[in-house]
């Protein structure tokens, strides 16, 4: 049996990060942590075991990137879901990384999750993908 994809959540509106855990865990997901502001996502990001992670970009008005570069490094897939208006410069720095609109649908965030959990499958096939 192999254990749901463990996600991280960087929000730091409550509510949307409670919307976020809801929706992970209907798509048969746990949110393992989340963090409301940059110092906690760091600390997070630089030890929790997740298989990957929803990144606000503007958390508390600081920008969620020294995050986002610690989950690159350590091979932690992430998406953006944001209303931050400079995609290009995600894109730029991130061209891996999906970008969600907030107010994101729910089928859209589902896709992007499942697209970053197959991209970082393990060979053993125990990684996690969301069930369809």
């Amino acid at each position: 049996m192999t254990r749901p994809p463990q996600i991280l959540i960087v929000e730091d509106e409550i509510l949307i990060a409670m919307d976020l855990e809801d929706m992970v865990a209907e798509m048969g997901g746990t949110a393992i942590a989340s963090a409301y502001n940059i110092q906690t996502a760091i600390r997070l990001a630089e030890s929790i075991e997740a298989d990957a992670a929803i990144l606000d970009v503007d958390v508390a008005g600081q920008l969620v990137f020294p995050v986002a570069d610690i989950l690159a490094a350590r091979g932690i897939p992430f998406l953006f879901n944001t209303g931050h208006s400079a995609e290009d410069v995600l894109r730029a720095r991130y061209q891996s990384a999906p970008i969600c609109r907030k107010p994101t649908l729910p089928r859209q965030l589902k896709m992007a999750l499942q697209q970053l959990l197959h991209s970082q499958r393990d060979p053993s096939g125990a990684g996690g993908a969301l069930p369809a």
